[in-house]
Formats: structure tokens, sequence, C-alpha cells
């Protein structure tokens, strides 16, 4: 991959190597700056390969992967979540694409403006009354707009130009986090978009959404052939198995809400729900 960094057809300049680049990037980043990472006392500056993992929401081993240089499979996405935690700039996200991937990033996808006009101080403190169990906003492209601390604890990436369906299809990790992938989400994930595509059929940012799924996931290619359709996740019983519970499986129940303000916003909150698994 190193060779990714020479004079190509972009007309980039051969520069520094992609491992040279992401380790002076780690080294600017201060730790105190992302909530659960700062340890007291601490004297090392810049994020470890461990805690950039974790905050891009893959593995040790995939991200360490990435900064020796070596080719894979690398997601915009990922790459997109990475930009926004090591907070490139426009050059440097462009740089970043090119070593890592060999073409420039295409335009992001951002939440729509009317939704993120939506999180107000109300509906932050609602997020944030939700304690101890996650919660979080999302807009019509399931691109996260608001969240509260517990969310962040789970899904350390989900302050970090997180979306949820991106993520569910194009990580690697979260086949292995989102317990029953293909049944309980995969399927269930492709039902909802299909069924928002139909009521807003004039959104860009779903329409981007479809392509850059079916695109990224020949899994995704084989279940969209299914034609199903599902409204919302609203009392679904799944389990996840993330890094924060130190890999055990943890059964939550989606609960689902829409504020009588907006119908393109969504609120879920994650309740754990081990007692409706014991009395099942």
């Amino acid at each position: 991959m190193e060779s990714r960094g020479g004079q190509g057809d972009s007309g980039e300049p051969e520069g520094e190597s992609l491992s040279e680049l992401l380790r002076s990037w780690r080294g600017r980043s201060d730790p105190r700056a992302f909530p659960g990472l700062a340890v007291p006392g601490r004297r090392s500056v810049g994020l470890s390969q461990r805690e950039v993992a974790r905050l891009t929401g893959v593995s040790e081993r995939w991200y360490s992967s990435l900064e020796r240089g070596n080719e894979a499979n690398y997601s915009a996405d990922f790459l997109d979540r990475l930009s926004s935690v090591l907070q490139l700039s426009r050059a440097e996200r462009r740089a970043l694409y090119l070593r890592a991937i060999g073409r420039p990033p295409a335009l992001a996808a951002v939440p729509e403006a009317g939704s993120v006009a939506e999180i107000d101080e109300v509906l932050q403190q609602f997020l944030d009354n939700q304690s101890p169990n996650p919660a979080y906003v999302s807009d019509l492209a399931w691109n996260v707009i608001g969240h509260n601390e517990p969310l962040r604890e789970w899904f350390p990436w989900a302050a970090h130009q997180a979306n949820l369906v991106r993520w569910a299809f194009l990580s690697q990790e979260a086949r292995e986090q989102l317990v029953n992938w293909r049944e309980d989400w995969a399927r269930p994930y492709l039902g909802q978009i299909r069924y928002a595509r139909a009521h807003y059929p004039e959104s860009e940012a779903l329409l981007r959404l479809e392509r850059d799924i079916l695109a990224g996931s020949p899994d995704a290619q084989e279940m969209w052939g299914r034609r199903e359709v599902y409204e919302h996740p609203d009392g679904d019983l799944r389990k996840l198995k993330l890094p924060y519970h130190r890999g055990q499986e943890v059964p939550v129940r989606i609960i689902a809400l829409r504020p009588m303000r907006s119908d393109r916003i969504r609120v879920i909150v994650l309740m754990e729900a081990a007692g409706d698994i014991a009395n099942g």
C-alpha cells in the first residue's frame, strides 16, 4: 500500500507515507478531548492505536493494519470516522483516502440541516435523562445527530460522523458486535430503508445510503432482493456484544420514539433487558 503515496493519476505529490501521516496525526490529538479516554496522571501525549481503534469502532488489529500500510478493504465510512476522530483538514482527509484506498473521497454525507436544528436543549435533556440507558437521535438516513454519554461509552465512535446503518453493513466489527447480525439487524435495517425510501422519495441522503450499502455489501445486495419492508424496531429484543461489556452478550430492548415536532427524526433508547431473557 505504501506505494500509493507516490505521484499518481490524481496528481498528488509523494509526500510522507500513510504510516508517517497517521502517527503524526495521532500524536497531535489530545486524549483529554475524548470522554473516558484521559487517565489521571497520564503523561504521554497523543492517541494510542488502541484508543483510535476504540473511537472509530474497529479492532486494534484492523487499525494497526492500516497504519502499517497493509492493503485491505477499508470502507469510506471507516475512513470518515477516522478523519473525524483525528480532526483532519479537508486536504488531510484527501491524503488519507489516496494513500489508504487509492482514490479521493466522495462528497461527505452529512445530516440534514433541518433535522440537526431539532436537537434543542429540551431534547438533549431528554436523552441525558435516559441514563444509564444509551439514547440517541438520528435523522431520516440514520445519521446520529444527538446522543447521551452512555451511548458514547457503548459506541465510542458514535460521536464521530456516525451512521448506524453504514456501520452495520460496512464495518468489519459490526457482524461480531451485533449478535445474530443477519436476521436481527441486517434484514430489519434493509426493510426500514425500503420503508423510509417509499415515504420520503425526495431524500437524497436516503438514496445515497441505499446505494452505498448495496454497492459495499454483497450480503445487503442478496437480502435486498427479498423486498422486505419494516417500519421500526420499537419493542424489539436484540443482543449486543461490545468491548464496553468485555465481549459479553447483552440483551437490549429497543424503544423507538418520534417527537411530534418532526417526522424526520427518531429517538432510540437501548434498555438492558436481562430480565426479559430470563423470563423468556
